[in-house]
C-alpha cells in the first residue's frame, strides 16, 4: 500500500517501518518516544507498522488538520479492542451517523449546569474522605483521590444516595476498573477465554452489568425522574422521539466509567504532588481560595484563574490521554501526502504538550504559563479533540478544582517520593501511587453541611 502525494508516490523503502518492539515503546513509554520522534521526523511521521498505513501528527500543526477533518471521514480506531471492553453500543465505538446520533443525545445530559448543584455535595465527599488523614502519617494519594472519584460517580451518575447501596456499587466499580489491563485493549486477540486477565474482566464486568440493572428496575419502580446522569439517558430521546435501550446505557456507562473515574483521580493526585513540591505555587493557590472566605460558592471557586491554570498545567505536565487516533473512511489530504481509506491518523498529544516552541522549560510546573494566555484546542488537549472530544470533559475539570482546593484548604503535605508517570491501562498514571506525607491539618477541619440539592 503507498502513500500519494498530489504529483508523486512515497514508495514503501521510503516510509518507516516500525517493528512490534518499538511500537510497543511507543505505546508503553509515549513522553520519551514521541519526543524522540518529534525531534527526528518533525511535524509528523508515515509510517507503515506490518504494512497498515498511518500518519502521526507530533505537533499542533498536524494536529489542527485532523482534528479539523471532516467526521464522516472517520471511525473509531483500535474498534475491536475497545467494543470488547466497553460494548458495541459505547460512543467510543460508534462510527459515523451512529455516532452522531449518539452524541447528540448525550450532550444534554452532560452540560455544565445541571452538575454546578452538586458543588458542595463534591466538598463534602471530600472531607469525608480527608478525614482519615493523621499527621505524621504517609498516604497514597492515588487512593485517596480514587475514592473521592468513586463517590462523586455514585451519586452524580447513578443517583445512589443509600449507604450501603453505595459501598457494594463502589466495590464493584473497583473491581470492574481493576480488569482493565492494556493487553486486552491494545491485542484484542487476547480477549478470549484461556486469558486469565480477559476472563478477570468478563466476571468483574458481569458482576457490574447485574448491578446496574437492579438500579434500573429500582429505578424505574419508584418512576420517579433523576436529576443525574443515569436519569438523564432514561429520559433521554433520539430525534425520532425513541429512547436509549438498557445494553445501550450499560455500554455507556462503562465508557463513562473508563473515562472519567481514573483520570480525574490521577489528575487529582499529580496535582497533589507537585503543588508539594513547589510550596510558591501552594502558597499562591491558597491565598487565591482564602480571599473568598471561610465558605465560599464552588461555583465561584471553580473559576478561580489560579486554580484553573494550576489544574490545567497538571494536565499537560502530566498528559492522561497520550494520544488520539481515527481511521480514515475517505481520502484524506495530511500535509503534501494524501492518505487512502483503512489508513490511521494518531495526534500525539504527549508530544504536543511538551512542544517547546509552545511551552518554554516544557518538564517543568509553571502554572502561570496558563495566566493570561489561552491556548488554542489543538495546543492543549487534556481531553482530547474534534468531533469526538470526551464528553465528560466539563464534569471531571468541575469536579478537579473543587476536590483540590479543598484539600490544599485543610492539609499539610510533602511527597514522600519522587514520581514518574508509567502507562497504567488506557491512560497514563504515577508509577507508585503518589505517596504524601501528611504534615498537619490546617485549623479546624469543620465539616461542611451535607446538601444533596443545594
Amino acid at each position: 500500500m503507498n502513500v500519494q502525494t498530489e504529483r508523486t508516490e512515497l514508495s514503501f523503502e521510503d516510509q518507516l517501518s516500525i517493528n512490534l518492539f518499538q511500537f510497543w515503546q511507543f505505546i508503553s513509554q509515549p513522553q520519551k518516544y514521541s519526543s524522540l520522534f518529534r525531534e527526528r521526523y518533525g511535524d509528523f511521521l508515515i509510517t507503515n507498522y506490518r504494512r497498515e498505513l498511518g500518519a502521526i501528527a507530533f505537533t499542533s500543526k498536524g494536529a489542527r488538520q485532523i482534528l479539523l477533518g471532516d467526521p464522516d471521514g472517520y471511525d473509531a480506531f483500535w474498534k475491536a479492542g475497545f467494543t470488547g471492553v466497553t460494548g458495541p453500543a459505547s460512543i467510543w465505538v460508534l462510527g459515523e451517523e451512529k455516532h452522531r446520533r449518539e452524541r447528540q443525545l448525550l450532550v444534554p445530559a452532560f452540560h455544565g449546569s445541571g452538575f454546578s448543584k452538586y458543588g458542595r455535595v463534591i466538598r463534602e465527599i471530600t472531607n469525608r474522605q480527608t478525614r482519615k488523614f493523621k499527621p505524621g502519617q504517609t498516604v497514597r494519594a492515588i487512593e485517596t483521590t480514587l475514592s473521592i472519584s468513586l463517590d462523586v460517580i455514585m451519586q452524580i451518575v447513578f443517583g445512589v444516595e443509600d449507604e450501603q447501596v453505595m459501598r457494594e456499587g463502589s466495590k464493584i466499580l473497583s473491581a470492574l476498573l481493576r480488569t482493565i489491563h492494556p493487553l486486552i485493549v491494545f491485542f484484542p486477540k487476547l480477549q478470549r477465554r484461556w486469558f486469565p486477565p480477559w476472563m478477570q474482566h468478563v466476571r468483574a464486568k458481569a458482576e457490574f452489568l447485574n448491578w446496574l440493572n437492579r438500579c434500573l428496575i429500582e429505578r424505574r419502580a419508584r418512576k420517579a425522574q433523576a436529576d443525574d446522569l443515569l436519569g438523564r439517558m432514561m429520559t433521554a430521546r433520539y430525534e425520532d422521539g425513541s429512547r436509549m435501550q438498557d445494553e445501550d446505557i450499560r455500554d455507556e456507562l462503562i465508557t463513562i466509567l473508563l473515562a472519567g473515574h481514573e483520570t480525574t483521580a490521577t489528575a487529582l493526585a499529580w496535582a497533589l504532588y507537585e503543588l508539594g513540591r513547589h510550596p510558591a505555587e501552594l502558597k499562591k493557590l491558597r491565598a487565591e481560595i482564602a480571599n473568598l472566605g471561610p465558605d465560599p460558592d464552588p461555583g465561584i471557586v471553580v473559576k478561580l484563574p489560579y486554580l484553573s491554570a494550576v489544574c490545567n498545567e497538571t494536565m499537560r505536565l502530566h498528559t492522561l490521554l497520550p494520544e488520539v487516533a481515527r481511521v480514515l473512511t475517505s481520502p484524506f489530504k495530511f500535509f503534501n501526502y494524501t492518505l487512502p481509506p483503512g489508513a490511521y491518523v494518531l495526534v500525539s498529544i504527549m508530544s504536543i504538550h511538551h512542544d517547546k516552541a509552545l511551552y518554554p522549560n516544557p518538564d517543568q510546573f509553571i502554572p502561570d504559563r496558563f495566566v493570561g494566555r489561552t491556548y488554542s484546542p489543538f495546543e492543549f488537549l487534556p481531553f482530547g479533540g474534534g468531533h469526538r472530544r470526551c464528553l465528560g470533559a466539563g464534569l471531571s475539570d468541575y469536579e478537579m478544582r473543587i476536590v483540590l482546593a479543598e484539600i490544599v484548604t485543610h492539609w499539610e503535605f510533602e511527597p514522600a517520593a519522587v514520581e514518574q508517570d508509567i502507562r497504567h491501562d488506557i491512560a497514563m498514571g504515577p508509577k507508585n501511587g503518589v505517596p504524601l506525607h501528611i504534615n498537619g491539618c490546617i485549623g479546624a477541619k469543620a465539616a461542611v453541611p451535607f446538601r444533596q440539592n443545594e
